[in-house]
């Protein structure tokens, strides 16, 4: 019986934090502001608190409160009069020189910066006109003229420009708003399959339909 009671209290806890957690909406860690934190921290804190007492429901609405308080401030955050509060971006290399100033501002030794732009594929400080420290930590490079990939303008070319590609089939279950979202029917997708030799969806792992109607099929193995 202790043992079911302690597993109740483990998913009440689950479910509080799955709850507060899509209250945050879809950011990754690095795009975790300074209160986004804070407040993760308190909350990761006061979620383990059921797991050695017994307060299972007075911690998973402190929990939900916090989380509210977090939309809050994050709507908060959309107006101007919050931008000066809020972190904001840095620019570390300018007209190709690095500024340590800025450097030191956010507590980044040369070490980082020179690591931060090999991960960009940098490897020549010389090749940066520009470096900007967003505000979710990553960095912006504005390559020089002279470092920079080529590109169809370049080369005076006009590629065709490329749409979005519609997942009409996942794991042997058919996509129905994806094949309606790509223009296409049941009937043409079962013509394209059995033309590719698929006789049932159920035996298809993945497929997709590009914007030129083209169908690739990833049958289970």
């Amino acid at each position: 019986m202790e043992f079911f009671i302690y597993a109740v209290r483990c998913f009440i806890v689950l479910m509080a934090t799955w709850l507060v957690t899509n209250f945050i909406g879809k950011k990754s860690i690095a795009q975790l502001t300074p209160y986004d934190l804070a407040i993760l921290f308190v909350i990761s804190n006061v979620a383990a608190q059921p797991l050695v007492n017994k307060d299972s429901f007075k911690t998973a609405a402190g929990m939900i409160f916090m989380g509210l308080c977090l939309v809050v401030i994050a709507k908060l955050s959309l107006h101007r009069w919050f931008y000066k509060m809020d972190f904001t971006p840095s620019i570390l290399i300018a007209k190709g020189v690095i500024d340590k100033k800025e450097l030191r501002k956010n507590s980044m030794n040369l070490h980082m910066l020179l690591s931060q732009l090999r991960v960009q594929g940098y490897f020549q400080v010389s090749d940066v006109e520009y470096a900007i420290l967003e505000a979710g930590g990553d960095l912006s490079i504005l390559p020089k003229s002279t470092a920079r990939p080529v590109t169809p303008d370049d080369l005076k070319l006009s590629p065709r420009q490329e749409g979005l590609s519609y997942a009409v089939i996942i794991d042997g279950y058919l996509m129905k708003d994806q094949l309606q979202a790509a223009g296409v029917n049941e009937d043409w997708l079962d013509k394209q399959l059995q033309s590719q030799h698929y006789s049932a969806i159920k035996n298809i792992f993945y497929a997709e339909v590009n914007d030129q109607k083209q169908l690739f099929v990833s049958g289970n193995r």
